[in-house]
């Protein structure tokens, strides 16, 4: 498997943005950790609050910035969301960790502007 690229995890990053909680499922680590505004889930819970969400309606990720070392990538990005009249805008951290052939999310981290 290729390193990863920017591309190729905030294509996974806006997959999820925009999924459920079996898209969640699929991706997350068994041992991952998503800390959100009031809450730190692990997969059971993520995948239980994003079945429980609307989603948003749009979404936009830009200024990717990629670290990478060994089998562990990390994008950081802005991402701006809507809902009905509602915005949400905050810098996100996604940590993947190589797992075979595919990339799981092990740690989501969002800081609200």
């Amino acid at each position: 498997m290729s390193e990863a690229t920017t591309d190729e995890l905030l294509a996974i990053d806006d997959r999820l943005a925009a999924g459920s909680g079996a898209d969640y499922a699929e991706v997350l680590h068994e041992d991952a950790v998503v800390v959100v505004p009031g809450a730190v889930l692990d997969k059971a819970g993520c995948v239980a609050a994003m079945d429980a969400s609307p989603g948003w309606d749009e979404v936009d990720l830009s200024d990717a910035r990629l670290v990478r070392s060994g089998d562990a990538a990390t994008v950081v990005y802005r991402f701006t969301g809507r809902r009905g009249q509602d915005t949400y805008a905050a810098t996100l951290a996604s940590t993947y960790v190589r797992h075979g052939e595919s990339w799981r999310l092990l740690l989501h981290q969002h800081t609200p502007d």
